[in-house]
């Protein structure tokens, strides 16, 4: 896609804040900004890690939920989203000791948020400078310094026929963080919800049908490029799916000889956890597409600033669902119990908080689809890993199943690729044309 070409490279002698921002700009920022041609391998490694880690933060929520020693799926949920706050400190503390007049404007424009009054269009202090959306990757890093000749071909027509895309104000970033802070906590809560009800295979099964509504909405707000092709594999994804949740269905895997230490479930049981996993998938592949449709270029948004609103808009906005669930007897509301269930939240919510912000970087650095077919690789993953924690067996067919989501994944990756080189071919002769002209 036209937005997740590789960053052009520098153009006259602006250098993004050599005096002043240079420094706090270099490290992991820096690295960022030299990926160059290798931001989809990079975008690749983080959605290893999102794959891993989500994996890893299911099993830890099971451990409670299953088994009925904390059910409260609200309460790990609304923990995990207060943790979305740590990467928001630093970044407030920076601009209260070195900028105070501009940290004042920020205060009153998130309180702004919450009223009908239009505040002024503050923007960021890394967006003061006169730079170029092209020289800036994700946290606003340092120019590349490596680039392909095709990238400096490309370089050279831009900036004769191609507008930077506008940095992202900080009222905007909050507004779009208050947009997406509902998205992400109504996904996030059916997950877990579920999994007191169905194993963690099968809700991992049935949340990655988020591939079709990835492409369904990708399709509407324009965001995927709709082909014959892409949509066969998704659906050769959904067929592998619909192997493995026959077979759970069946209650095959529910009986004393292949359940291990997962608790026996009755049929409703069963059947509402894996309504509530597929209604997360349908808001797993809203929430992927509204991030790509709303930031479009992911050097328009500081990540570590979007994410600490969205974890602190869920903690201001969100309390009073406590309330709510304790007085209709959803979830009675009750401090985690022992060291041990109080330890799993912990490790749970370090997991989420690193997960999501991987799975934002893997969306923005390639795209909605390949990351949310690549999510399924967490099936097999889940399989083994209810095996090797749980003592949990699966049917061949639940590997074959497994085998066929891997191998929709990979289709899908190429063809993306594809449709990438493709599309690049076309910007560069219509920015050749309008320099002819």
């Amino acid at each position: 896609m036209a937005s997740l070409e590789p960053p052009f490279p520098p153009v006259g002698d602006n250098r993004l804040g050599q005096e002043e921002q240079g420094l706090e700009n270099r490290g992991a920022n820096g690295f960022l900004g030299r990926l160059g041609k290798w931001r989809r391998a990079v975008g690749l490694l983080l959605l290893g890690c999102t794959v891993f880690l989500w994996t890893t933060s299911n099993f830890l929520a099971s451990t409670i939920f299953a088994d009925q020693t904390y059910s409260k799926p609200y309460f790990v949920t609304y923990f995990n989203t207060a943790f979305f706050i740590l990467p928001l400190i630093p970044i407030l503390l920076r601009k209260a000791y070195k900028r105070p007049e501009e940290f004042t404007r920020w205060r009153h424009d998130i309180r702004s948020i919450f009223t009908r009054s239009q505040p002024p269009q503050l923007r960021l202090p890394e967006d003061d400078e006169d730079m170029s959306t092209s020289q800036t990757l994700l946290l606003g890093s340092e120019p590349s310094e490596s680039f392909s000749i095709d990238s400096i071909d490309r370089a050279k027509s831009a900036q004769v026929t191609s507008k930077p895309s506008p940095q992202l104000s900080l009222h905007e970033t909050s507004r779009l963080a208050l947009e997406f802070c509902l998205l992400w906590f109504a996904a996030n809560y059916f997950v877990s919800a579920c999994l007191s009800y169905t194993t963690v295979a099968s809700s991992t099964i049935l949340t990655s049908t988020s591939s079709v509504f990835t492409l369904l909405f990708g399709a509407l707000f324009r965001v995927e490029i709709f082909t014959s092709r892409k949509c066969l594999a998704v659906f050769a994804s959904l067929a592998g799916i619909a192997l493995i949740s026959s077979i759970d269905f069946s209650g095959e895997n529910n009986d004393a000889d292949h359940r291990g230490d997962f608790p026996k479930k009755a049929p409703w049981e069963i059947a509402l956890g894996d309504g509530l996993a597929l209604l997360s998938a349908v808001l797993y592949g809203l929430y992927a597409v509204f991030m790509k449709s709303r930031i479009r270029d992911e050097s328009r948004v500081n990540m570590p600033l979007f994410f600490g609103l969205v974890g602190l808009f869920n903690v201001l906005l969100l309390w009073p669902g406590f309330f709510v669930l304790h007085f209709t007897g959803v979830e009675i509301f009750e401090m985690p119990p022992t060291r041990r269930v109080l330890g799993i939240i912990m490790a749970n919510s370090v997991a989420s908080l690193v997960s999501d912000v991987a799975w934002a970087y893997a969306v923005l650095l390639t795209s909605p689809i390949v990351v949310t077919v690549g999510l399924s690789l967490t099936i097999p993953l889940s399989l083994v890993g209810q095996v090797v924690l749980n003592g949990q067996t699966t049917g061949a067919l639940y590997w074959v199943g497994a085998v066929i989501v891997v191998l929709s994944f990979v289709f899908v990756q190429e063809e993306e690729r594809k449709d990438e080189v493709m599309e690049g071919s076309h910007r560069l002769g219509d920015e050749e044309v309008g320099v002819a002209g």
